[in-house]
């Protein structure tokens, strides 16, 4: 049985999951080239959005607070950084490839495909080693009667350093797309 507290969470984890997934979908299906190209960049810029506030704008506001709020808004976090970031972070990319593929630059053996083969890994690297295991533990500590607050608090801080450093990363692939997009 699942405590009322995390049954929000799953729900909103299932909706952070399956949204993207069905937008990138019936883009897919739908063949139209611009659908495909809306969804990975409204995907691309939500997920920068994310780590911007997360990662950022976020790190300098829960630094100053108590390990009992901070564990609070971990809580609260989970349905994103567990289910959106992981979601996003391989959806992104697909419909990247598709785009290259469908405008027939796809090459990987160029150094700027390489540099995006090699940055897009690292990115989507971070999120499943720092934020997934992060919230996943956070969630393990809200399942549990009381919880280790002082565990969910570190949680959350990995989870913002993680998110940070994707977004550095992220500039970094956008970078390497725009030279693509125009040089190209």
């Amino acid at each position: 049985m699942i405590p009322d507290r995390l049954k929000s969470v799953y729900r909103a984890g299932v909706i952070a999951v399956v949204l993207p997934a069905v937008a990138l979908l019936v883009a897919y299906l739908s063949g139209s080239f611009l659908l495909i190209d809306y969804v990975h960049v409204l995907l691309g810029a939500i997920w920068t959005g994310v780590d911007v506030f997360y990662g950022l704008i976020f790190y300098f506001v829960i630094s100053s607070l108590d390990a009992k709020t901070r564990a609070s808004i971990a809580e609260r976090l989970i349905p994103m950084s567990l289910f959106f970031i992981p979601s996003v972070s391989i959806l992104t990319p697909l419909a990247g490839y598709i785009l290259a593929v469908e405008e027939k630059i796809w090459n990987p053996y160029t150094p700027v495909f390489s540099a995006a083969i090699i940055i897009g890994s690292i990115l989507v690297a971070v999120g499943f080693l720092t934020i997934v295991p992060a919230s996943a533990l956070v969630l393990k500590e809200m399942k549990s009667a009381g919880g280790n607050v002082e565990r969910s608090s570190r949680m959350l801080m990995l989870g913002s350093h993680g998110a940070l450093l994707q977004l550095v990363l992220q500039i970094a692939m956008i970078s390497v797309m725009a030279y693509i997009v125009v040089y190209l």
